[in-house]
């Protein structure tokens, strides 16, 4: 798959994932009594191991060790995650109440505990994972955005119990499984799955699948916005491409996140982080020190990948740190074409990059934009913020010739996007920085 572009590869990942729900119902034999409890207890099973499928995928597409080796780029394979989280996941919840129809049971039966006999404790393995599952869901599908960052992280993890409880539900309840053994076959190949899947993520927690570095320099930028000099400590060294982002892991018991590569040094090896203070992760990093150990992971993403194919000029629209991709594009990318950065900050105590960048661009072509900058404005300054007639005043009425490079905010992102799209300025000409977890 390594020859095929990110798009083609997306679409394969997508076919792969339907083939593989297929089989069940294929497997399990079709009732010969069409009777609608018939139907539904075969449907229900079947529905059943294609839960377990998908769920299967969820946990192999949250590696991304393995992702990372075959999508550069890894936002859409977050995407199919999510669609397979939020509606994946009714195929088991219709699993339940097709069985407990099947039965003539009471509606309670599914969600309420028995464990008097064998045969009702594994019944309640298979509650149990339903539970998880769907404080899972409703924290993700229905109560995302009123929930914070991290209490919804480790809520989301809880998903993937499900599937070992939900394999062993399988072999005291599954009466297609106790009576065919070309089922028992195919449940073995998902327990099988579901092992190497695990071991593939213990590799990640353990940083089997990460280099290790050294924090050479650590410097406070300006309030609240610090770049981390990074050295590799072996041979083997990541090399990120411009607009790229690593993960940095402090220890064995952290956790990941991602950072915008500001610089790369390709003779060193070094690698330069820019990041703005904002969550209890970040709080931390800045306080680790020179000749700390930290683990990197990559390096992903395709932001910049299509600038060296693109005979456009290129407009950058960068909203406070977000600035860090565009460093080493500006550095290292002028003089190939027109290149402008719009840099949109609180106030010029917060544009603590640009003047890093500042000597590499022409002249004219750095607008540095102030929410709220109360000082005399000088040449190539505003207040305000990012709007059409800001763009035309230096860009020229026809802004169809440009391509747009975003990164920012969440709400700056969503801001500008829709700015562009109100310009007629077609998608394929504008690419967004979206982090892949």
């Amino acid at each position: 798959m390594k020859y095929m572009n990110e798009s083609t590869k997306r679409r394969a990942l997508v076919v792969f994932v339907v083939l593989s729900a297929i089989p069940p119902f294929f497997l399990l034999p079709f009732p010969s009594s069409l009777a609608a409890t018939s139907v539904s207890l075969w449907l229900a099973d079947s529905l059943g191991y294609v839960g377990i499928v998908l769920l299967l995928w969820m946990f192999i597409l949250g590696a991304k060790s393995v992702m990372g080796t075959v999508f550069r780029d890894l936002a859409p394979v977050l995407s199919i995650h999510k669609w397979l989280g939020k509606y994946g996941s009714l195929a088991i919840f219709i699993h339940p109440l097709l069985i407990t129809f099947s039965y003539g049971e009471s509606w309670l039966y599914s969600f309420l505990p028995q464990v008097a006999t064998e045969f009702q404790r594994h019944v309640t393995l298979g509650r149990i994972g339903f539970w998880v599952l769907l404080l899972t869901w409703v924290t993700s599908a229905l109560l995302r955005d009123r929930i914070a960052f991290r209490p919804w992280k480790y809520l989301h993890y809880l998903a993937y119990l499900c599937i070992p409880f939900a394999l062993l539900h399988v072999p005291d309840v599954g009466s297609y499984y106790i009576q065919h053994t070309v089922v028992k076959g195919y449940y073995f190949v998902l327990v099988v799955a579901f092992l190497c899947a695990l071991v593939i993520r213990l590799r990640g927690f353990f940083n089997l699948d990460k280099t290790a570095y050294e924090v050479v320099s650590h410097t406070q930028l300006g309030d609240g916005d610090y770049a981390l000099n990074l050295r590799p400590l072996h041979k083997h060294r990541l090399a990120p491409r411009r607009g790229q982002y690593i993960y940095l892991k402090l220890g064995l018991l952290s956790e990941d996140h991602p950072f915008s590569v500001l610089q790369y040094d390709e003779q060193s090896g070094d690698i330069a982080v820019g990041y703005r203070v904002f969550g209890s992760f970040t709080r931390f990093v800045a306080t680790i020190e020179k000749g700390a150990r930290v683990h990197l992971g990559g390096p992903f993403g395709s932001f910049m990948s299509q600038y060296d194919t693109d005979d456009r000029p290129s407009v950058f629209l960068a909203g406070g740190i977000g600035i860090t991709p565009f460093i080493d594009q500006m550095i290292h990318g002028y003089g190939k074409r027109e290149q402008w950065l719009f840099a949109a900050n609180r106030s010029r105590s917060t544009s603590v990059l640009v003047p890093q960048v500042t000597p590499y661009i022409a002249q004219g072509r750095l607008v540095s934009v102030y929410n709220n900058e109360p000082s005399p404005l000088q040449t190539g300054e505003e207040n305000g913020f990012i709007t059409a007639d800001l763009l035309r005043k230096y860009l020229g009425d026809d802004l169809t010739r440009y391509s747009f490079y975003l990164c920012g905010p969440p709400p700056m992102m969503k801001a500008m996007t829709a700015l562009l799209s109100n310009l007629n300025i077609s998608p394929s000409q504008v690419k967004s920085e979206k982090f892949g977890w």
